[in-house]
């Protein structure tokens, strides 16, 4: 990738000492963004979020960088019990954690995440929509409103397409770069800054590995800090429980690190898990491939088990069984399934081997 790394001068005063960290950010998912935008942050329990607002930096090349688009001002809440706040929506149909704080329709509505930089800042002067912290447009942050922040997390989702010129900017150090033109953007960042791919992919969603502080960000779930995914609109919540579900893909990139691809993000409001939420395995998973996935009218199942002593059960996310079969041929019909998410249990002789989670369009 063709990146520009600027030195950018972050000062120790507005570094912070980051007790309080964006867990997760969901803006701009598929379709209608409205309700379905939420941001959580996890710090001390029980603990006022005095002077603390979200903020979205510009970060198109061509259109103003460095301004302030969005602000979400969460400074009149404090972290729940479990120390866990959530800014969400009204109408949403996430099952969010009791002992979490929520704070409804702080948002304006529908979100633009990319090209943005999501930050957690910490001022007493309350930012404002149009305010600019990069007023030289050079990728360096500076001015009096910069001054005045104490940045206390971030990260940055950036596109390349619909714009004049293949520039995106980024004021954050974890960046997730969708990548859908055939000349790579020049990306300006700043020093250290991984910035990662994703080649025909717009990634929705960022969040928090575990428990995490830092802002490492390998392929590795054991050492990176931060997670990012697409989204499928196949998963779009419709009722009252659901939860979205990393893209997953055998070919292409959907979630990084991949061995999220998948998941489930059934956890607003509480703890981030640190591996794939998939359902425990007491096989190896590579001895199975389900595809198509979304699939419509057939499932295929290839496996270097014998196809005679296996049994398909498909639930769906109510745990409730919609269908028992063996596998025919190598595939299963499930055209009777209606559009959703279910999980595919594969066993032999009762045994459990392996669960899988596929989308029916």
């Amino acid at each position: 990738m063709k990146t520009k790394l600027l030195i950018t001068l972050l000062l120790a005063t507005q570094i912070g000492s980051a007790q309080f960290y964006l867990n997760e950010v969901m803006l701009d998912p598929p379709g209608t963004d409205t309700p379905h935008n939420f941001i959580e942050i996890r710090g001390t329990a029980s603990t006022p979020l005095t002077d603390m607002y979200v903020v979205t930096i510009e970060g198109d090349g061509d259109s103003d960088e460095g301004r302030v688009d969005e602000v979400i001002n969460i400074s009149t809440f404090s972290t729940g019990t479990n120390g866990y706040f959530v800014a969400a929506q009204t109408g949403n149909f996430y099952s969010i954690n009791p002992a979490a704080t929520v704070g409804l329709d702080l948002f304006s509505g529908d979100v633009e995440s990319q090209s943005h930089t999501i930050m957690l800042i910490q001022t007493s002067t309350p930012p404002s929509t149009g305010d600019d912290i990069d007023p030289d447009e050079d990728g360096t942050p500076n001015g009096t409103t910069w001054d005045g922040w104490t940045v206390l997390d971030s990260v940055a989702l950036l596109k390349d397409n619909s714009q004049s010129t293949t520039l995106a900017v980024a004021y954050s150090t974890v960046v997730f770069l969708e990548n859908n033109e055939a000349t790579t953007p020049t990306v300006i960042a700043p020093a250290g800054a991984t910035i990662i791919s994703t080649p025909g992919t717009q990634f929705d969603y960022a969040g928090r590995i575990g428990d995490s502080t830092g802002d490492a960000l390998t392929n590795d779930e054991t050492t990176s800090d931060w997670v990012g995914s697409d989204l499928p609109s196949a998963s779009t919540p419709s009722m009252a429980g659901d939860f979205w579900v990393m893209s997953s893909s055998s070919s292409a990139l959907r979630a990084y690190p991949e061995s999220f691809e998948g998941s489930e993000l059934n956890h607003i409001g509480g703890p981030n898990p640190s591996q794939n939420t998939l359902s425990t395995e007491s096989f190896d998973s590579n001895s199975f491939r389900l595809y198509p996935n979304p699939a419509k009218t057939v499932l295929n199942i290839e496996t270097n088990i014998n196809d005679a002593d296996l049994k398909v059960q498909v639930f769906n996310l109510l745990g409730k069984k919609v269908l028992d079969t063996n596998i025919d041929n190598g595939s299963i019909d499930v055209s009777e399934l209606i559009t959703g998410l279910y999980l595919v249990k594969i066993a032999s002789d009762s045994k459990a081997i392996i669960t899988k989670r596929i989308i029916i369009e």
